[in-house]
């Protein structure tokens, strides 16, 4: 099953690979952009996943700043709504300052993948 990856750019800005389509079961992957992406990113899920809690992804941390989840099997066909909170630019280098929170979305749908 395909890997919906949400890309967090500097600017706050979500890139969605291939789409913002899932399906009950499949993996969505949160993840700063390596080359042009915050040092961190506060990611507060959409309900349709199985873990909601915010999760934190820092660049400056030893952990790999990749947050993944399966979209739960009793996610209803819908939109789901999620927030991402990146700091202000220019960044500051500290957790606890200006955030600037941008919305994003995945639709939970029946459609077959597109290939």
């Amino acid at each position: 099953m395909t890997v919906v990856t949400v890309t967090i750019k500097k600017s706050g800005d979500l890139v969605y690979e291939p789409n913002n389509k899932v399906r009950r079961g499949q993996p969505v992957r949160f993840v700063l952009d390596p080359l042009n992406g915050p040092l961190w990113a506060k990611v507060n899920p959409p309900a349709c996943l199985v873990a909601t809690n915010s999760v934190t992804l820092d660049q400056t941390s030893a952990a790999p700043p990749i947050y993944e989840d399966p979209v739960s099997e009793s996610a209803e066909f819908t939109t789901y709504s999620f927030t991402v909170e990146v700091p202000l630019l220019p960044e500051k280098p500290h957790f606890g300052g200006e955030a600037e929170t941008k919305n994003g979305n995945l639709d939970v749908t029946t459609d077959p993948p597109k290939l």
